[in-house]
C-alpha cells in the first residue's frame, strides 16, 4: 500500500490537496497535529491492498507508517464513515442537510450531530430548517431583561484573552452607566499591571466620561480599594488578558471572594477552538458573557455552540470601537440568522460537495480520539430546549 504525507495549514486545505493528488475516493488513515497545522496520512482507494515497495526505505517513515497501519479499526471507521454519509445522504437527505448547514456555520461536532439526531421525522427541507432556527434561538441563553447588569449596577470584572476587547468594552458599559445612573456614580478600576499603556487608555476614556479612576496593581490592593468604593453604583474593573492556558488566568479567580461579579468577554472572531479554550477558562463562574467583535466574525456558529453547550447567558454584543453605539442587548434572532446565513458564504475554507465524504472520515477519527472529550462535552447538550416538532 502506498501513502502518502499531507502537511497542510488546517484540515480543509489538506482534505482539498488529498482529493486532487488521490482522487474523490481516498482514504484519509490518520490525522495528527503538526508544527505547521495538521499532518494527514492518505491512500488513494485502489491502493488499499498493495504492498509497499520503496526503491529508498526510510526507516523513521517506515516505522511511523507501520504504527498508524496498526490502528486498524480507526481506519477501518474513518473510511466506514466516508461510505456512511454517503448512504445517509441519500437515506436521509433532509437530516444530513441539516448537519451540513450547522457545519458550513461553524457549529462543532457534537451539537450537530445531537440536534441532527432530534430532527422530527417527516419533515421536508424547508420545514427542518424553520425547525432548526427555532430550536436554536429557544436554546441561546440570555441574561434577563429584568437583570440589567447595567441598570441593577454592582461591582463587575471583566475577564478574557489578550486582544478580546475588554478594555474598549467596559468604556462601552461605563458610558452607558454614565447614562443611567450618571458619572459621580461609576468607578473605573485599573488591574492590568501587565500590558503597556492598559492604564493610559482607561485614563482616556475615563476623562471622556468625567468619571473616576483608579489603580490597583493587584488583588491585595483591590482588595483595599472596593471598601472605599462601597458608596458607587457602578464598579467596572479591567482585568490584564492572557492566553486560556496561562497559569495566570486564575488571579482573576480570586476576585470572586471580594465580592466581584465576573464577565467573560469572548471575541467572537476567533476559531471555534480558542472560543472553547476561552470559555472554559474564562467562562466557568462567571455570570454572563459578552460577545466582541461580531463586526470582524464572518461565522458565529462556534460562539453559539460554546454558548449553548455552556449554558452561559449572553448579557450583551458588541462589533466596532464607538464608545457606547457599538454595544447592544442581544437578539436571538438575530444572532441565530446572521450564523446560519454565515454558512452559505462563498469562500476558499468552503468545504465542497465532493468533500464531505473525506470530511466525515476526519470527524470520525477525530471522535475516536478524542472520545472522552467528547463526553464531557456531550453533557452541556442534554437539557436542549424545544427540540420536539413544532
Amino acid at each position: 500500500m502506498s501513502v502518502q504525507v499531507f502537511v497542510a495549514a488546517n484540515a480543509r486545505e489538506a482534505l482539498a490537496r488529498i482529493r486532487r493528488e488521490l482522487g474523490d475516493d481516498a482514504v484519509v488513515l490518520s490525522t495528527r497535529p503538526h508544527p505547521q497545522g495538521v499532518e494527514m496520512l492518505a491512500s488513494a482507494y485502489g491502493e488499499l491492498t498493495a504492498p509497499v515497495v520503496s526503491e529508498t526505505p526510510d526507516a523513521t517513515g517506515t516505522s511511523r507508517i507501520l504504527t498508524e497501519l496498526s490502528r486498524l479499526r480507526g481506519m477501518l471507521q474513518n473510511q466506514l464513515a466516508g461510505f456512511a454519509w454517503g448512504a445517509s445522504r441519500r437515506r436521509d437527505p433532509v437530516r444530513v442537510a441539516l448537519m451540513q448547514t450547522l457545519f458550513a456555520a461553524g457549529f462543532g461536532s457534537s451539537l450537530t450531530r445531537t440536534l441532527a439526531a432530534r430532527l422530527p421525522r417527516g419533515l421536508d427541507s424547508e420545514a427542518a430548517q424553520r425547525w432548526l432556527r427555532q430550536v436554536l434561538i429557544r436554546n441561546l441563553p440570555l441574561l434577563e431583561r429584568e437583570a440589567d447588569l447595567l441598570a441593577s449596577g454592582g461591582r463587575y470584572a471583566l475577564v478574557g484573552s489578550t486582544g478580546s476587547g475588554k478594555t474598549t468594552t467596559i468604556a462601552k458599559l461605563a458610558a452607558r452607566g454614565v447614562e443611567i445612573h450618571g458619572a459621580a456614580q461609576v468607578v473605573l478600576v485599573a488591574a492590568d499591571a501587565y500590558r503597556i499603556g492598559a492604564s493610559a487608555q482607561l485614563a482616556v476614556y475615563a476623562d471622556l466620561l468625567g468619571v473616576s479612576l483608579h489603580m490597583a496593581e493587584d488583588a491585595a490592593r483591590l482588595a483595599q480599594l472596593l471598601p472605599q468604593l462601597a458608596g458607587k453604583k457602578l464598579v467596572l474593573i479591567d482585568t490584564a488578558g492572557f492566553a486560556p492556558s496561562d497559569p495566570r488566568t486564575r488571579e482573576a479567580q480570586a476576585i470572586d471572594a471580594l465580592g466581584v461579579r465576573r464577565l467573560a468577554v469572548i471575541s467572537s472572531g476567533q476559531q471555534g477552538a480558542a472560543i472553547e479554550q476561552a470559555m472554559l477558562r474564562f467562562g466557568q463562574g462567571a455570570v454572563a458573557c459578552i460577545l466582541t467583535k461580531l463586526d470582524e466574525a464572518p461565522l458565529l456558529g462556534a460562539p453559539l455552540d460554546s454558548l449553548i453547550r455552556h449554558r452561559l447567558p449572553l448579557a450583551y454584543v458588541s462589533g466596532g470601537q464607538r464608545v457606547p453605539e457599538d454595544l447592544h442587548l442581544p437578539s436571538t434572532a438575530y444572532l441565530v440568522d446572521r450564523a446560519l446565513k454565515g454558512g452559505q458564504l462563498s469562500t476558499p475554507y468552503a468545504l465542497e460537495a465532493e468533500d464531505w465524504p473525506l470530511f466525515a472520515g476526519v470527524e470520525a477519527e477525530h471522535a475516536e480520539l478524542h472520545a472522552v472529550k467528547r463526553i464531557h462535552t456531550l453533557k452541556g447538550t442534554s437539557t436542549l430546549k424545544g427540540t420536539s416538532a413544532g
